[in-house]
């Protein structure tokens, strides 16, 4: 496996972290509390990298950077599908230390606590998604609620120039907690997108 492989991926991504709904990240600013604590969840639907299929394989990354993310000084783990054959394991870490917009964030991390083969429980069901992986993440999307009606509100943001997604359907979650590997993040009811990504070299 070499960098700046040959490689294909479609499928959607789930992310949340601890800012107020829409994150300031979105519009170049800095995050509403100081710091960024989040997890970002791609569901690879198809793919591959160098030839080796990815398909059905889920990929998560949990970080903690003490200011804006830009600024670096982060400490991140990534955590991939324990389905993952023996084949694909080599081909994923390759892939997320030299692609974007995997490496985008590894780039910025000073303490990189390493690769994590977990189980994976994933329903794609647009911002009432959800992901379980025992003992580390629990994360469930839903509907942010208007403060006056209390129904459900409805924003999708388009960003041509976005890195990880380009279409963000912008939600909350009511369940939003990762913790394990020296991280602890836990903020229910802030910031979260569920959005489709295509990534190719």
């Amino acid at each position: 496996m070499t960098a700046n492989g040959s490689y294909h991926l479609k499928g959607h991504l789930l992310g949340a972290c601890n800012c107020d709904w829409g994150c300031p990240c979105n519009f170049e600013r800095t995050p509403n509390y100081g710091s960024c604590e989040g997890v970002y969840l791609w569901q690879v639907d198809e793919g591959h990298y160098n030839g080796v299929d990815l398909s059905g394989i889920g990929i998560s990354e949990a970080s903690i950077f003490p200011a804006a993310i830009h600024l670096g000084n982060g400490t991140s783990v990534y955590l991939i599908d324990e389905r993952a054959s023996e084949d694909q394991r080599p081909a994923l870490e390759n892939m997320i230390q030299n692609e974007a917009p995997f490496r985008v964030f590894l780039d910025l991390t000073t303490k990189f606590i390493g690769f994590r083969y977990v189980p994976f429980e994933v329903k794609i069901d647009g911002i009432n998604s959800y992901a379980k992986i025992p003992g580390k993440l629990d994360f469930q999307l839903t509907a942010m609620k208007n403060p006056v009606t209390g129904e459900d509100e409805m924003a999708v943001l388009t960003k041509p120039t976005g890195f990880t997604s380009q279409i963000q359907e912008l939600c909350t979650t009511s369940a939003f907690s990762y913790d394990g590997d020296d991280l602890s993040i836990q903020y229910p009811g802030k910031y979260a997108e569920f959005c489709p990504f295509e990534y190719s070299s």
